[in-house]
């Protein structure tokens, strides 16, 4: 307020007849109408003349000049934006997935169940113009069980589980502190026809998903991320998310990834390292590490958007054994029917390396998708899937899973 005033000053002072009459009065009539910024700009002005200084009421060009200063200042404070935005994909489905005869996996389940396509969330968001190139902002996000009304992809979630962070950005890349995703769930969503889905896609159900889940969670908590600006194609982000604990050696985790994309060609590399993990299957022991590493790669030939991946999980410390190593492919296509729908197929395979220890070795588990995505308008589709998942290991069965969904964003 106090630069606005400033601005009237001077364009109403610079009358000599009105100077007198501005300083005596005027500074103490806009204070106490601040309230009204509501009403046209000169409508305020006109009341300023006269309700207290008719016979010094300014020119038609200084009143002109003032309005346009004020409209300049104000237009300058309003470079702020914020939305409610989110999605929200539920289906009927009939899942069985692979596992032990007769356990609970391998046991076929028919319901109303979410988040099979995309993980609901609801999401708030807000950045400012901070001038110079300067911008300042935030991302509040909840996943969502839409099935059951829940918050949280589980009940061990965090309500703010999918972000809760502030971030700066300029010409010299991006700054974000807080929870946020990991750079290598990103690639690995990034690079399959089905997105970050936990219940169809392959690449996730092998990585991140609840099927095999060797490498943590797909965010990061009390993390800081470094992304550059895009540089003729490439970009790249730096991101560790510290422990917190005094020994450095508990759930710290440490992640770069870069991209580079040319017209129809992407690809990307990422590798994180965690230090002590308690998301793999076994906990590692304390003290050791985990090492992630994924190379990807999509082409887009107008009839159809191919993808790949390769990435290898090195689990140092295991119980039980000193070493697990698991390659882990990808292979997917994106095939247009028509303007608005599409045919997505995806195939991926986990297969654990000989290890030291007890731990079984090579255990292979795969994982076959095929989808129909069909858009109602720019927020909602509607798909159906078939998913086929099998491990291979001592008394594993494998399952069979069928999918109809509807997906709404707003």
């Amino acid at each position: 307020m106090q630069s606005w005033v400033q601005t009237v000053y001077r364009t109403v002072s610079s009358c000599s007849k009105n100077r007198a009459h501005f300083e005596s009065g005027g500074i103490s009539w806009l204070a106490g109408r601040w309230a009204r910024f509501v009403q046209p700009a000169d409508t305020l002005f006109h009341n300023w003349c006269t309700d207290t200084h008719r016979s010094t009421c300014m020119s038609p060009r200084s009143i002109a000049l003032a309005v346009a200063a004020l409209a300049t200042t104000l237009g300058a404070q309003a470079q702020s934006s914020y939305n409610l935005y989110g999605v929200v994909d539920l289906s009927l489905a009939s899942m069985q997935t692979s596992g032990a005869a007769g356990s609970p996996a391998n046991t076929r389940t028919t319901k109303v169940d979410g988040n099979n396509m995309v993980t609901s969330y609801i999401g708030f968001k807000g950045v400012e113009d901070l001038g110079g190139g300067l911008k300042a902002g935030f991302a509040l996000e909840a996943f969502l069980r839409p099935d059951v009304g829940a918050s949280g992809r589980s009940n061990a979630d965090v309500f703010w589980g999918r972000a809760a962070n502030v971030y700066l950005s300029s010409d010299l890349g991006k700054l974000t502190l807080g929870r946020q995703g990991n750079l290598v769930f990103g690639q690995v969503a990034g690079y399959n026809p089905f997105g970050g889905a936990f219940g169809l896609s392959p690449a996730v159900r092998l990585t991140y998903g609840a099927v095999g889940n060797d490498v943590g969670d797909s965010g990061v908590s009390n993390a800081i991320t470094y992304q550059t600006p895009n540089l003729a194609g490439f970009t790249a982000s730096v991101q560790v998310q510290l422990g917190e604990d005094s020994t450095k050696a508990q759930d710290t985790t440490y992640a770069g990834a870069v991209s580079y994309t040319a017209g129809p060609f992407s690809a990307g590399a990422s590798m994180q390292r965690v230090r002590s993990a308690t998301a793999p299957k076994p906990a590692l022991l304390a003290g050791q590490s985990q090492n992630f590493g994924l190379v990807s790669a999509s082409y887009d030939f107008g009839v159809a958007k191919l993808f790949a991946q390769y990435g290898q999980l090195g689990n140092n410390g295991y119980t039980g054994a000193s070493n697990i190593d698991t390659d882990v492919v990808q292979l997917g296509a994106s095939v247009p029917v028509t303007k608005d729908s599409k045919v997505l197929v995806s195939y991926g395979q986990s297969k654990e390396e000989a290890a030291s220890g007890t731990t079984p070795a090579a255990v292979k588990h795969d994982i076959f998708t095929l989808a129909y995505d069909l858009w109602l308008s720019k927020r909602t589709d509607v798909y159906a899937a078939y998913m086929y998942d099998k491990e291979k290991a001592a008394g594993f069965k494998a399952g069979n899973s069928v999918v109809f969904g509807v997906r709404h964003a707003f």
